[in-house]
């Protein structure tokens, strides 16, 4: 197994993050164009599904653990991870967001670690000018 952590301090509220990490609507506009689904309650699936084409659904999991405004747990069956969001408010409308991905592979997969990269730096970009990070 492998972990590698992502950490940014987004000028926005944890409220915000966290609205950010679960509405469909602005997961699109950072989440490589994928809109979130779920009940956020453990045991319960997590799915994200692409706008268009034959694959209604192209990463899909379960909730570990789900606290909001704090933390998120969940795992990616197909690409066999795991992912922690940690929400931190640092200062008013400051919050520090870290992205710890647990890979079930041990092999380095630069293009995978790339897309994780683009979905944090996306968030921070879509959070502080609302505008996605890429059009």
């Amino acid at each position: 197994m492998r972990t590698r952590t992502f950490t940014l301090y987004i000028a926005a509220t944890p409220e915000r993050v966290w609205q950010a990490l679960t509405e469909p609507t602005l997961t699109r506009r950072y989440y490589l164009g994928l809109a979130v689904e779920s009940t956020w309650q453990p045991g319960t699936p997590i799915l994200f599904h692409a706008r268009r084409g034959p694959i209604n659904d192209v990463l899909y999991g379960e909730i570990v653990h789900a606290v909001p405004h704090l933390l998120l747990i969940h795992s990616l069956l197909a690409a066999r991870c795991w992912l922690t969001w940690e929400i931190t408010e640092t200062q008013p409308g400051l919050t520090r967001v870290a992205l710890a991905v647990d890979d079930l592979e041990p092999d380095p997969d630069p293009e995978r670690d790339e897309a994780w990269s683009r979905v944090v730096s996306g968030l921070k970009t879509v959070l502080e000018t609302g505008a996605p990070l890429i059009s």
